[in-house]
């Protein structure tokens, strides 16, 4: 109900009544008991009890029955949340015996409390715009205090002095009825002088109007239940979904609509894997002893901003810092001394582009590299295929050797001024962040810099097999969901959508071309995206970026700094997997509206998902299945290729049932 009409309707009315919980306040959890999750980490952190969040809410619960049939026993009809804590205690949850832990863990419960409970606006406002001389009172029905309620009711903004009947406090509750009868009596009036604000049809409505006082019901959007698969996760994630099925997130989401908003929700299939890949990345630093902490561009720039919040919390005296480097930037410049291999790795990197684009990454254009591979009789815009060799790009290297190698001196002289500039170079361990897969960059680095390979480490989501190479290997580097390809079967889930990660761990800015001396000081170059790609690639990213630092904070409030150490790389995954390797149509639709896998100059950004025309089916399967397995996004490509109604697959589940198809028809 609008601020105005709910006002017009309390008009007149001499005292006005209202519900608290999910009426004048609501939780940015979907259930109530949720946040005893919270409660149970900060106690584990607190040393107070010793055992996991989730065991701690299923204690704190059962506390709470065995607490409240002693009270109805004893004839009240609420439970005191002192007593709730008491009898926790003597089930020997609470691992400090001192008394004074029962009154810390109830202060806890309450600070938690504080941390998720919000105001309901139109509420707020229409109370707060009613008649000066009406008097304003609050019920509930809980086990918190008055004063605690009237705290919290202060947070929100309903006032400095606020009037509370607790539940708690009377011994009576609204469900009985008895405490309106308390209330009215309390407050010396009759009950055609009150007007009642709740959301529960029975409690505030019902029981209010068999007391004679008028009620209005403002009832609360219905909330999805906690999904089944839910209840046997991590805590962070019962949390974070919590938080997703809350009416606070409703409200909040609901006011972010509108034409601004296209991308609005991608955060939520990455952001807990964003917040575990960095707890594993300072865990690993302090693992290995090492306080300087290098955030590679884009790939880092999401992983520095959480990690930043989280030093912030503990004071740990990491030394964050974002390093502006990229493939391109710095893997050329390394292979000054080794052309060949960068002729080889320069070949893979434009199989299926013209030969004329082949020292794009030196900054020597089309038309100069057409006159190079003229001068040596090779046609310019033949296009390479490595299943033909890459005799075209050695003999191009070799026949210019001495230009390519002053590039690649320049190259080399400005990257270097740029990393000494950025710290860099100081001596002692640093710790890379990337997202991988090959880890290249890593020891590119080592290459170019001279730095011995046991001073650098690496922290990636994933390394492949073939990542394995001197400098580059279990002691060197970690992967968080798999090092160097173990555990496969995660490997082969992330395999199956890789490229996704591109858009989630991207940045504001576009790739790092080379470095330039501006002002006296080296700078990046970065790539300049073609429009409107780039503008759509950015706007995705600021509200992923967004999304996912809202729900980091929105945890952090809730665990006032009580993170676990780490989170299952296979749990933090599990709200990325279905996209990964079984999304919906809709779902690719919506992501191949942002073009962003870079192009080979990184200055434009593509789709991940070619559509297969259906005719491309009939005329070659096996054709098709290998065009599908070698795009960036195989189980997207598969889902847009197939028809409605057919069942969501990934692609290998495709490929194994198209075989078997050709196969069956192959027999017949």
């Amino acid at each position: 109900m609008p601020a105005f009409q709910l006002a017009r309707r309390i008009a007149g009315f001499p005292i006005v009544s209202c519900d608290i919980f999910d009426t004048a306040l609501m939780r940015q959890l979907a259930r109530p008991e949720d946040l005893l999750l919270a409660v149970g980490a900060r106690a584990r952190a607190s040393k107070l009890v010793s055992c996991r969040p989730e065991a701690f809410q299923q204690y704190r619960l059962a506390a709470e029955r065995m607490a409240r049939v002693a009270a109805e026993a004893a004839g009240h009809d609420e439970v005191r949340i002192a007593e709730v804590y008491e009898r926790l205690h003597g089930f020997g949850v609470v691992t400090d015996q001192d008394p004074a832990a029962v009154a810390k863990l109830t202060e806890l419960e309450f600070a938690v409390e504080r941390s998720v409970s919000r105001p309901i606006e139109a509420v707020r406002q229409a109370l707060a715009g009613r008649d000066p001389g009406q008097r304003l009172v609050f019920l509930s029905d809980t086990t918190l205090p008055g004063p605690w309620l009237a705290a919290l009711l202060r947070d929100a903004g309903y006032g400095e002095d606020c009037e509370v009947f607790s539940s708690a406090d009377a011994r009576r509750s609204k469900h009985t009825g008895r405490l309106y009868a308390h209330v009215l009596e309390a407050l010396g009036c009759v009950p055609s002088a009150m007007v009642h604000l709740g959301d529960n049809p029975v409690s505030d409505i019902v029981r209010a109007r068999e007391h004679g006082i008028t009620a209005l019901h403002l009832p609360q959007p219905r909330r999805p239940p906690e999904p089944e698969a839910l209840r046997s996760t991590h805590f962070l994630r019962r949390l974070a979904h919590s938080h997703r099925r809350s009416r606070a997130e409703a409200a909040g989401a609901a006011s972010t609509q509108g034409p601004d908003a296209a991308h609005a929700g991608l955060h939520r299939y990455f952001s807990l894997l964003l917040i575990g890949f960095t707890l594993f990345v300072l865990a690993e630093a302090r693992r290995r002893g090492i306080r300087r902490i290098y955030f590679l561009s884009r790939d880092g720039h999401l992983p520095l901003a959480i990690a930043q919040r989280l030093v912030a919390r503990t004071g740990e005296p990491f030394d964050l810092r974002y390093l502006h480097v990229s493939r391109r930037a710095i893997v050329g410049p390394s292979l000054i001394d080794d052309l060949p291999r960068l002729a080889a790795d320069i070949g893979q990197r434009i199989n299926g582009r013209p030969l004329s684009s082949a020292l794009e990454f030196l900054g020597i254009g089309a038309a100069t590299t057409a006159g190079l591979l003229r001068d040596i009789g090779i046609e310019p815009e033949q296009r390479l295929d490595q299943r033909s060799g890459l005799a075209p790009v050695h003999r191009l290297f070799a026949a210019n050797a001495g230009l390519i190698h002053e590039r690649l001196r320049l190259r080399r002289s400005a990257a270097l001024a740029y990393l000494g500039q950025a710290g860099f170079l100081e001596p002692g361990p640093r710790l890379i962040v990337d997202v991988g897969w090959r880890g290249t960059t890593q020891t590119a680095l080592g290459q170019l810099t001279g730095i011995p390979s046991a001073d650098i480490a690496g922290c990636y989501l994933g390394l492949l097999p073939q990542a394995f190479r001197t400098g580059l290997d279990l002691r060197t580097a970690a992967g968080y969901l798999f090092s160097f390809g173990h555990p496969k079967p995660l490997m082969d889930m992330v395999l199956e959508g890789y490229v996704l990660l591109e858009l989630f761990c991207s940045a504001p800015h576009g790739s790092v071309l080379r470095y330039a001396e501006e002002a006296g000081r080296m700078v990046p170059i970065h790539a300049i995206e073609q429009e409107p790609g780039a503008s759509i690639r950015r706007q995705a990213f600021a509200e992923i970026e967004a999304g996912c630092l809202r729900e980091f904070e929105m945890l952090d409030v809730m665990l006032d700094g009580a993170w676990p150490e780490a989170i299952d790389p296979a749990l933090a995954v599990q709200d990325l997997e279905r996209l990964l390797t079984r999304p919906t149509a809709r779902e690719v639709a919506r992501i191949n509206r942002i073009p962003f896998i870079h192009g080979i100059n990184g200055a434009h950004n593509v789709v991940p998902v070619n559509p297969i025309p259906r005719h491309e089916w009939l005329l070659g399967l096996k054709a098709t299945l290998a065009r599908i397995e070698n795009a960036p996004w195989p189980s997207g490509s598969a889902r847009s290729a197939l028809p409605w109604p057919l069942p969501s697959m990934t692609f290998r589940e495709l490929r194994h049932r198209a075989e078997r198809l050709g196969r069956l028809f192959g027999r017949a």
